[in-house]
This record gives C-alpha cells, sequence and structure tokens, in this order.
C-alpha cells in the first residue's frame, strides 16, 4: 500500500514538474523515490578564479580557459580540479566535451571530495567509447561502486555529452543526457566539494567542461518503506 500510493504521488509530481525547470529539477530514482533540487548556482566559467587551477611539470593542466574548464593529463590516473563551496545534499550537472580522439579515457563529476583534496568523493564517469561508471576514491585508489558498463546514452567520440550527478543520503545516481544509468548507496562520504575529473588509462588526457548547475536538494522522498 505504501509503495502504491507513493508511486501515485512520484506521477503526480512528475507530471507537475518538467525534468529541468528555469530554477529547479524534479527525479525520480526507482531505487530511491523522489529527488527535488532548487539551483543554487550556475558556473559559466567566465573567471578564471572560480576554481581552482594548476599546471605542473608532472603533465596536469586544470583552470579555467576560453571561456571553460580545461583538465589535462597525461599520466596515468585520475586528476581534479574543485570548487570553493563545501555541500551535502546535491545534483550536479555538467556539459563535457573530450579534447583527444583518446577515447579510452574517461571523464567526469565528483562529488564530496574531501576539502583537503587528497582524492577522497564520489566519481561519476564516462568515456568517449561508451561506458560509464561510479567510482569511490580512497587517496591514491579508486573503488567501484558501479564498474564500468556500456549505455547508448553517451554521445560517441569528439561529442558533448550532458552529465549529471546526484548524491542524497547514502544514494548516488549519474544521469547521462538526461538518462539514469546507474543507481548505488554508499555512505563512506557525507560532505565535501564539488569537483570536475579526468582519468587517463593510456595516453593523454584533455577535456572541456562548460554549465555546471548546482542544486540544493529541498525534497527528498524514499520509496523504501
Amino acid at each position: 500500500m505504501y509503495k502504491r500510493s507513493l508511486l501515485g504521488l512520484i506521477l503526480l509530481l512528475v507530471s507537475l514538474y518538467p525534468a529541468a525547470a528555469q530554477d529547479g529539477l524534479t527525479l525520480l530514482l526507482p531505487d530511491f523515490g523522489i529527488v527535488q533540487g532548487r539551483r543554487l548556482s550556475v558556473e559559466t566559467f567566465d573567471r578564471t578564479t572560480s576554481w581552482e587551477r594548476y599546471a605542473g611539470v608532472n603533465g596536469v593542466e586544470l583552470g579555467v580557459e576560453n571561456g571553460v574548464y580545461r583538465a589535462y593529463t597525461m599520466n596515468p590516473g585520475y586528476v581534479w580540479g574543485l570548487n570553493r563551496s563545501e555541500h551535502t545534499d546535491v545534483i550536479l550537472e555538467v556539459e563535457v566535451t573530450p579534447l583527444t580522439p583518446n577515447y579510452q579515457n574517461g571523464f567526469g563529476l565528483v562529488c564530496r571530495a574531501d576539502t583537503t583534496n587528497n582524492g577522497d568523493g564520489y566519481y561519476f564517469m564516462m568515456t568517449p567509447s561508451g561506458y560509464y561508471s561510479i567510482q569511490k576514491g580512497q587517496g591514491n585508489g579508486m573503488l567501484p561502486l558501479v564498474d564500468w558498463q556500456r549505455s547508448s546514452a553517451i554521445r560517441p567520440e569528439i561529442d558533448h555529452n550532458l552529465l549529471r550527478a546526484v548524491c542524497v543520503g547514502n544514494h548516488l545516481a549519474l544521469y547521462i543526457n538526461n538518462e539514469l544509468v546507474a543507481e548505488v548507496d554508499d555512505s563512506a562520504y557525507r560532505s565535501g566539494y564539488a569537483g570536475l575529473s579526468v582519468a587517463s588509462g593510456s595516453g593523454d588526457v584533455d577535456a572541456a567542461f562548460d554549465n555546471l548547475v548546482t542544486y540544493r536538494v529541498s525534497v527528498a522522498v524514499a520509496a523504501k518503506p
């Protein structure tokens, strides 16, 4: 009875609210329930000081460049740039375009990144070859919460994609081009920074991020009794 009544409420809410309103967002997560977010900020990367900037002799470059946030590495592993605001429950959206033809490397969003910038946090990743995953960063290592899987939602090769990461309580979800591709629960991290990440398995990886929208979660109705 509880689930049936909640399903009716979900369908009503989805019919009343568009998938993405001007200043709000309503999502239905089958493994969680209803999540509503109110737009907190839109980052168009017009200011060079808005996000973390780094350029090193080790082949890593991060920073605002020509109206986008560019992340580049020539080394195996993950690199990331963070913003300046800590959050708990949050929805992040960003447009991302690969700048190199190495389609096996990845890029994506980070939520609840550690404030000491040591790699801890949740990573919502995709590759231009059509794969996605949700990873938990633990210092210098990554633990797959959702291992790499293929999705037809990903626009392949050098094309832009819209990524959405949902972090609500212990629940994590990944959307690609408005299609829900993964959900998982994990309780390791409760708060942290938003981030943008690239990951190299072999060769250079270079990506441009733009129009990052941050939503503060205002309503979360769990479907589980």
